[in-house]
């Protein structure tokens, strides 16, 4: 014959249950996921989505100039902090990220020249470098045939 001891309501009432604690923790990792995301600064995912934009932005002037067969040309406006092109189009550089390109030695419109898209294709040629903390993506002009690609660095 077994023994059985009656539980009395109080006990089963103390402590919590597995689907409480599951609760407190969906909400806590909720609440710092919120907070995270509102920390400013450029995270890694925004530095390569700024290559990203900025190479669109290439890519877009160098067909513009296949297209209207007229020279088109990007540079970077340093009192905006943004590249613009001829056409008024911008990508905005955040603050934390550093710039480096190689080849600045010109002025457009009183802005330092980047790159310039000739109509057969081709380009003046760069290389841009986007980095923020140890992580950084090169942007590479090539000069005869205007392509441009992104390179993780």
């Amino acid at each position: 014959m077994t023994r059985t001891y009656p539980v009395s309501i109080t006990d089963r009432k103390a402590g919590f249950t597995l689907i409480e604690m599951q609760a407190v923790m969906v909400i806590i990792a909720l609440v710092a996921a919120l907070v995270f995301a509102a920390l400013p600064g450029t995270g890694h995912a925004q530095l390569k989505a700024l290559a990203m934009q900025t190479a669109a932005l290439l890519r877009r002037e160098r067909l513009s100039a296949i297209l209207t067969g007229r020279s088109q040309s990007v540079s970077i406006d340093g009192e905006l902090r943004a590249f613009v092109t001829d056409g008024g189009d911008r990508v905005a550089i955040p603050r934390d990220v550093t710039v480096d390109i190689l080849g600045v030695d010109e002025l457009w419109s009183g802005r330092q020249a980047v790159v310039r898209f000739l109509p057969d294709g081709a380009s003046s040629g760069t290389v841009m470098k986007l980095s923020r903390e140890g992580a950084s993506y090169e942007i590479r002009v090539n000069w005869y045939t205007g392509s441009v690609l992104i390179a993780q660095q």
